[in-house]
């Protein structure tokens, strides 16, 4: 439907190597916290993208260092900046003994820290940067298969279920999706399939809420890979409480989004996820009444005047909703909508279901 090139530069000097769609604005201001700055001397990307990682001395060396050495946290650093000079360099990090397990290792020894007053810079920049060593095995193409079946994905969850604003736990959580952000990028229903089966989605509903504009950028990226996928967008649209959990959210975003605010990436995501939405028949009668507003008049056309390509989703959005005059039969499965666990309803601690005819029946 469109063409989405999810890329991830290095950030500017100590801004950091987080992992995050090439061309988002930097909200973030510089020299506070992330991952250390990157160096620009030394040999140029395009000199050593043909060359095999350990045929330079220096990769060789902070392989040894993160493995066994004292430079552990020095070579967290180093090897993210070579991670663009070399393409195998991925395959070195997942074959060499023990340096998965020395990531992993840096990953879970901060899980006691995920609070305010007990998470410094220091220590966020060196996560950061183990999460980006993790980010380059999860973009390339021998490794992504081997980092799924390897569940590691799941130890970046308790990062994104944080919601502190500090700065340290933004990167934690804008890096860790940079991770998640490099598996979707080829539209792998592999991929797809393992996201379904986590809190994936309401994690990222809840980014797209409260965090930085970075952060929600690249969480709507992977929402907008999920539904682009088949199986994804039948996921959202089997239930009304997925579809509504995740029109509600989009509705939020485009209520926050004001001429005074640039909405930067975000309308356009946005707008491809209604696209992608109204695929759907039964998701498409009702976008009828729950598209916003002011994505029907012209709130937005000065905004998109340059973006031929959200103009052309947006219209093409528009026809769709409108051409068909004849609201879709909904699929009944629409219509049943599951309480959340531990709600009591007429003193009834099981859950219920709210059936089309507007009676109630118990799940249990």
């Amino acid at each position: 439907m469109f063409n989405s090139a999810y890329q991830a530069p290095m950030l500017p000097q100590q801004g950091g190597p987080h992992a995050i769609p090439q061309g988002i604005p930097q909200a973030m201001p510089q020299g506070q916290g992330g991952p250390q700055g990157t160096s620009q001397s030394g040999p140029s990307v395009q000199g050593n993208i043909a060359m095999h990682a350990l045929d330079d001395p220096n990769v060789y060396h902070w392989i040894c260092q993160l493995t066994y050495g004292p430079q552990k946290e020095q070579a967290l650093l180093e090897l993210g900046r070579k991670r663009e000079q070399f393409d195998d360099l991925a395959i070195i990090l997942w074959s060499s003994f023990g340096v998965m397990t020395s990531l992993i290792n840096e990953i879970i020894s901060v899980y006691p820290m995920l609070q305010p007053q007990l998470l410094s810079n220091q220590l966020s920049n060196r996560v950061c940067n183990a999460l980006v060593l993790l980010q380059c095995v999860a973009s390339h193409s021998e490794t992504k298969h081997l980092f799924l079946q390897a569940h590691i994905p799941l130890f970046l969850f308790p990062f994104l279920n944080t919601t502190s604003r500090q700065r340290t736990f933004e990167y934690l959580r804008l890096t860790s999706l940079g991770v998640i952000g490099a598996l979707v990028k080829n539209d792998s229903q592999e991929v797809i399939n393992f996201l379904l089966r986590t809190d994936i989605i309401p994690l990222c509903l809840r980014i797209m809420q409260s965090s930085s504009e970075l952060s929600k950028t690249v969480a709507i990226f992977i929402l907008q890979k999920i539904v682009l996928d088949d199986i994804g967008l039948q996921y959202i649209c089997a239930t009304m409480e997925r579809f509504y959990a995740v029109t509600n959210v989009l509705k939020d975003m485009i209520d926050q989004l004001t001429l005074h605010t640039p909405p930067g990436r975000l309308l356009k995501h946005i707008i491809r996820c209604y696209l992608r939405l109204s695929d759907n028949l039964e998701a498409r009668g009702l976008l009828k009444i729950a598209l916003p507003p002011k994505l029907r008049d012209n709130t937005f056309t000065e905004v998109l005047r340059d973006d031929v390509g959200s103009k052309r989703c947006l219209a093409q959005l528009l026809l769709t909703l409108n051409e068909d005059s004849t609201t879709a039969p909904i699929n009944p499965s629409l219509h049943r909508i599951q309480v959340p666990p531990g709600t009591n309803n007429n003193n009834n601690s099981n859950s219920n279901i709210i059936n089309n005819n507007g009676t109630s029946s118990t799940v249990i």
